[in-house]
């Protein structure tokens, strides 16, 4: 049903291999009935939140310090989420706009 590909540094340092997640259904006769054709939802992370070196990247407030979140964590800077809206919307949020908008079962 998706597949986003993960920016390389994203399981740095241990590992830099490319990596992509896929998301899958099971098909169901009364939910989710097999098709033939069926739209599938593409994305590429292009911030992973961390350096070539495997560091975290962390979102800087106007002082140039590291910003906190809600529970006075450290934003890591990536593209996958919105963080409960200190961040852009991300490949989530895009997601769940298009998984609304083919009607799929779990977001109805």
């Amino acid at each position: 049903m998706a597949v986003v590909g993960l920016q390389g540094n994203t399981f740095k340092p241990h590992t830099g291999t490319k990596t992509s997640v896929l998301f899958l259904q099971k098909w169901d006769k009364k939910l989710c009935p097999k098709k033939d054709d069926y739209p599938i939802f593409f994305a590429v992370s292009e911030k992973s939140g961390k350096d070539n070196s495997g560091e975290y990247v962390y979102v800087k407030n106007g002082e140039g310090k590291p910003k906190l979140d809600y529970y006075g964590h450290f934003i890591v800077d990536h593209d996958l989420h919105n963080q409960g809206g200190a961040l852009p919307d991300g490949i989530a949020e895009a997601f769940i706009d298009w998984a609304k908008k083919e009607k799929l079962s779990f977001w109805k």
